[in-house]
């Protein structure tokens, strides 16, 4: 997979891109996300009400999607979520606000902003930088821009690092909705 690869997300009829949160996740089903975040699926929810998180199963495990929300991101979710799996969050809004968060085990292993990727941290800040490399990422401080789109390379790295993939299926044809309002930013 390449960052071209993620050029239909700016695009997609959702509306998704303008502001989101995308969480990879691998190894669990939707009601085992759920399950472990502690939300109730909601059958008369739509991806339109209040701090909805919406799972997709895909192939290799879950796609958590966030309109308009950024709990994917926390600390929280990273401990509750990833113990005996990983994980990679990617939050943007139209602000130009971004975030990547891999986490590993219960921890957050790695997190940046994806215009600034040679800024990192987390327990292990440099584990990814192969694949990020290997994407065309700076894993250097560098100025923002002429290198990529981040976001499109930041969900390339999520997907590369999970094995789980986002498609536009997923957004269109979620499994689970409720309601991630329980969640906090930490």
């Amino acid at each position: 997979m390449a960052a071209d690869d993620y050029a239909w997300f700016d695009d997609h009829d959702s509306g998704l891109a303008e502001s989101f949160c995308v969480t990879f996740v691998r190894g669990l089903t939707p009601r085992e996300a759920f399950d472990r975040l502690g939300v109730v699926p909601d059958s008369e929810a739509d991806d339109s009400y209040e701090e909805a998180i919406c799972a997709s199963a895909v192939a290799g495990g879950t796609i958590l999607i966030e309109f308009n929300g950024f709990a994917g991101t926390s600390d929280t979710v990273a401990g509750l979520l990833s113990p005996g799996t990983v994980t990679a969050a990617v939050f943007g809004n139209i602000n130009l606000d971004r975030q990547f968060v891999y986490s590993a085990d219960g921890q957050v292993v790695t997190e940046f902003e994806p215009d600034f990727p040679g800024s990192r941290s987390g327990t292990d800040p440099d584990r990814l930088l192969a694949h990020m490399a290997a994407l065309g990422m700076p894993t250097e401080d560098v100025d923002a821009g002429g290198w990529g789109n981040p976001i499109h390379t930041a969900l390339a790295l999520a997907e590369r690092v999970t094995g789980v993939r986002l498609t536009p299926e997923a957004i269109d044809h979620a499994t689970l909705i409720g309601s991630s309002s329980h969640l906090v930013w930490e």
